[in-house]
């Protein structure tokens, strides 16, 4: 498809993210108040412009999606651009530079590092590239909800949870800003229409990215520590989370001796440390359930000692694997490695509980009682159960690829 005939004018029904474009991606409760909203302030126009490619920026606040592109990526992206044209404008806005004027990148940074691309490999075609040019005055925050609101739209589930929990809650506090002015749950309800995320995911991504603090966030974010893992340790008073977090560092800091070599599955020490890391985990969850304070504490105590415990014990094991390792032959640290998982397999925390677990929940499946209840249960309680289930099949998932993928 060849690039878009330029236009001249204004352009009144701007293709971001605009009243229209909103209303039509967004026929829905939630939509609507995002639209009303963004009408009630200003309707952003666009002037259509030919500008070379020297002259446009990037822009600082699209760090955090610039992240998920890899080189493969733009350049899968900048051939389908050849072959095709250019099916969907940049749109910038103008900015003083040492007194000229230079154009930053609202929507479509892929798209120009594409054509940068292009023009690196000799493809001239694309010096000079068509634009809408924003002309209405905005302001700072105006111009990042435009540029978030294009992302979450276009970027689907996004690769990297991280990336797409911090993208949720920036979307969510900018919202609530003016000239938005919008209520915390309104900018919720915004950002669920706006991105094709699921509504339960941003909710949780909202919620964990505004209360998880501290190192139990930064672990979060190393993808050392699960979000559903999360969820259950915000449950715990601030001093407890410290403590958790703490415990949690000092397992993810241990040596676990590892290397390019053995990248056909975990060693000795990594599955000895997952194993305490699971571990670990269910015993906070066991204290959570708990049904007094007295029994809470006691439970709580019983999983950090069994920690500290198993701490001292696992980094003297990789302590000695590190020895052998720095000494012995390959087939002697094939054994050791042999006999480690073997020796975790011995304690498995999984074959422990997941058998009682099935066992209570094919009773509840095979009760005709509990279907006939569900009729009598509000939504809130019927989608608290769905959360729960979804928990279940999320880290049960990432336990069956840790598992598999262990030789």
């Amino acid at each position: 498809m060849a690039m878009k005939k330029r236009t001249k004018g204004n352009i009144t029904a701007p293709s971001l993210p605009g009243k229209d474009m909103l209303a039509e991606v967004n026929n829905n409760e939630a939509g609507n108040i995002y639209n009303s909203l963004f009408a009630k302030n200003r309707k952003v126009e666009y002037d259509n412009k030919d500008i070379a490619l020297v002259n446009i920026r990037t822009n600082p606040d699209n760090q955090i999606f610039r992240a998920m592109d890899d080189d493969e990526d733009i350049r899968i992206l900048a051939e389908d651009i050849k072959r095709n044209g250019l099916m969907h404008n940049l749109v910038v806005f103008p900015e003083q530079e040492e007194g000229s004027t230079v154009y930053v990148l609202l929507s479509g940074e892929r798209r120009f590092r594409a054509l940068n691309y292009l023009q690196e490999k000799g493809d001239a075609t694309w010096n000079i590239v068509n634009c809408n040019v924003v002309t209405t005055p905005l302001t700072e925050n105006e111009k990042k909800v435009l540029l978030y609101s294009a992302n979450l739209q276009v970027r689907g589930g996004f690769s990297d949870e991280a990336i797409r929990r911090q993208a949720i809650a920036e979307f969510i506090t900018c919202l609530q800003r003016e000239p938005y002015n919008m209520s915390r749950e309104e900018a919720l309800n915004a950002t669920k229409s706006v991105s094709t995320v699921n509504p339960r995911t941003i909710e949780r991504d909202a919620r964990i990215e505004e209360k998880l603090k501290g190192k139990l966030k930064t672990l979060l974010n190393d993808k050392f520590l699960t979000r559903s893992e999360c969820e259950t340790y915000l449950r715990f008073e601030a001093d407890k989370q410290d403590e958790i977090a703490n415990r949690f560092e000092k397992l993810q800091a241990v040596d676990c001796h590892s290397d390019d070599a053995e990248s056909a599955g975990k060693n000795y020490v990594e599955v000895l440390r997952d194993t305490l890391h699971d571990a670990f985990r269910e015993l906070l969850y066991d204290a959570q359930r708990q049904g007094t304070t007295k029994e809470y504490e006691a439970a709580y105590e019983k999983a950090i000692g069994y920690f500290d415990d198993g701490l001292a014990d696992l980094s003297a094991k990789a302590d000695e694997y590190g020895r052998v390792k720095a000494s012995s032959k390959p087939e002697e640290i094939s054994a050791i490695n042999y006999e480690g998982k073997k020796e975790a397999a011995k304690g498995s925390v999984i074959q422990k509980n997941v058998p009682q677990m099935v066992k209570k929940l094919n009773k509840t499946y095979s009760s005709k009682a509990f279907v006939k209840a569900l009729k009598g249960v509000s939504k809130e309680s019927r989608d608290a159960d769905v959360a729960a289930l979804n928990e279940i099949i999320e880290i049960s998932t990432k336990l069956k690829n840790i598992i598999e993928a262990i030789e």
